[in-house]
């Protein structure tokens, strides 16, 4: 009962600041800005396309190919409308399809294609440096006279807006001279137009996906039935390493605030130190619980405004990887992983803390401890290329390690054995850390001990 009361005292402490509810909302305020802000933006009408005119000095005729480059819609978005599952999404998506970025416009007063190139640029700098301008940018496209002539385009702008022109055009350009150099060499066009656009069929196979033979949409189900539970508990990994780092160094930060204060010694006197340690972990945890429901729920709202605008085989896809991921053999082993390592790291923390009067003492500790959760974090940037490494298994055994890379082997199929006796060593371990963190805060916070070699050795014969 006293354990219980501990955690709620810890937990009232967070929930009834002002600044824990402020710092709560950020983040939910941010998601829910980046998704819907750049929606009103787009609704409202107010981004107009830039103005780009064209000055082919080549003599190829290149004009019509380039305004027909700058008024073309958005393909990948209009690929997307007729696949939309709602009026209102294939209204949303016609517009972002018949949106133009870039729209073409006669040449400015002084710019004319028979003028040479070094008159037009001289021409270019003076207009693209006056306040009021026709144009947003101008395409200058020249043959550059080399032993082996080529096109060239010179792409002009105010200020830096010209790269975004270069990244929307950049491809397009190359097919201009890929077609420019056939033409030279009496290459039919089509010819160099079609050796530019062949590419050979790879094909990714396991017996799933090939027994799925030549459907697309099987195959990429296959595909994502395997995969995709790696990817997912990849993040799992990182989100559980961040939720049980970040709370420990709350409890550290809060042990070593209630020591200089002494309301430690007053704790103590009306609770045993294993109860005061134990429901300072659990009141940080229900802390824990509470950030995550909000952002969960935040999360989750946008989500499901997203899936409105979800095609129907994009759906599928999401039925199938939530299919792979929540089942029951799954969420518990991962749920125990996460609340195993919380006690386990908790506690030492807590206990490091009773040790420090200061958090200068406390982020000296602190160093080595960081090196040492390193490890798991780096092994997961490993197991991105390669899920199966032995490297990622042999750890997965060391205590301190197995809440932040058993979610990964659980969704990648680890045997239940391994579950089982990785659950039980992590167990073990923190049952060991209550024992010794139990001892170790009662002597920190009563005794004024130091965190000393003679005090680790102190703990171990105690």
């Amino acid at each position: 009962m006293k354990t219980l009361l501990i955690a709620r005292r810890e937990y009232l402490a967070f929930v009834k600041t002002v600044g824990f509810w402020l710092s709560l909302l950020v983040l939910p305020v941010l998601m829910a800005g980046s998704v819907f802000i750049p929606i009103l933006m787009s609704r409202s009408g107010g981004e107009e396309a830039s103005r780009v005119a064209i000055l082919d000095l080549s003599g190829e005729n290149l004009t019509p190919s380039l305004q027909a480059l700058l008024d073309r819609p958005d393909p990948a978005v209009a690929a997307l409308h007729e696949a939309a599952p709602s009026v209102s999404a294939r209204q949303a998506l016609r517009q972002m399809a018949s949106r133009r970025d870039y729209q073409a416009v006669p040449l400015p007063e002084g710019l004319t294609p028979d003028m040479t190139l070094a008159a037009a640029e001289a021409r270019l700098s003076q207009l693209m440096q006056a306040e009021k301008r026709s144009v947003d940018n101008v395409i200058v496209a020249y043959v550059e006279k080399t032993p082996e002539p080529h096109l060239a385009f010179h792409l002009w702008s105010s200020q830096t807006k010209g790269k975004s022109l270069e990244d929307y055009l950049r491809w397009d350009l190359h097919a201009l001279q890929s077609a420019y150099l056939a033409k030279q060499k009496g290459v039919d066009p089509q010819v160099a137009t079609a050796l530019r656009e062949a590419r050979a069929e790879i094909s990714s196979l396991t017996p799933a996906i090939a027994a799925a033979g030549a459907d697309d949409k099987a195959s990429f189900t296959e595909s994502l039935k395997e995969n995709g539970p790696h990817f997912v508990g990849i993040v799992l990994s990182y989100l559980t390493w961040m939720s049980i780092f970040s709370s420990s160094v709350i409890l550290l930060s809060g042990v070593i605030e209630e020591k200089s204060s002494r309301v430690l010694e007053v704790l103590l006197t009306s609770a045993p130190a294993s109860s005061l340690l134990v429901g300072k972990v659990l009141g940080v945890f229900m802390v824990l619980l509470t950030v995550a429901g909000l952002w969960s729920a935040v999360a989750g709202g946008i989500m499901g405004y997203g899936l409105a605008f979800m095609p129907p085989d994009m759906m599928n896809n999401v039925h199938v990887l939530a299919g792979a991921i929540l089942k029951v053999e799954t969420i518990v082993p991962m749920l125990l992983f996460f609340v195993g390592g919380y006690l386990m790291y908790g506690i030492t923390f807590i206990a490091i803390g009773s040790f420090c009067e200061t958090q200068k003492e406390a982020q000296a500790i602190m160093g080595p401890i960081v090196v040492v959760l390193m490890i798991p974090m780096m092994s997961l940037q490993a197991a991105l290329m390669s899920p199966d490494l032995p490297l990622i298994r042999y750890l997965s055994w060391v205590p301190l390690f197995t809440p932040f890379l058993m979610p990964l082997r659980v969704l990648g199929g680890a045997p239940w054995w391994e579950v089982l006796a990785t659950l039980a060593g992590m167990g073990a371990m923190a049952w060991l850390m209550i024992r010794l963190g139990a001892r170790a805060f009662k002597q920190g916070a009563l005794g004024g001990g130091k965190f000393s070699w003679k005090a680790l050795m102190g703990l171990s014969r105690g």
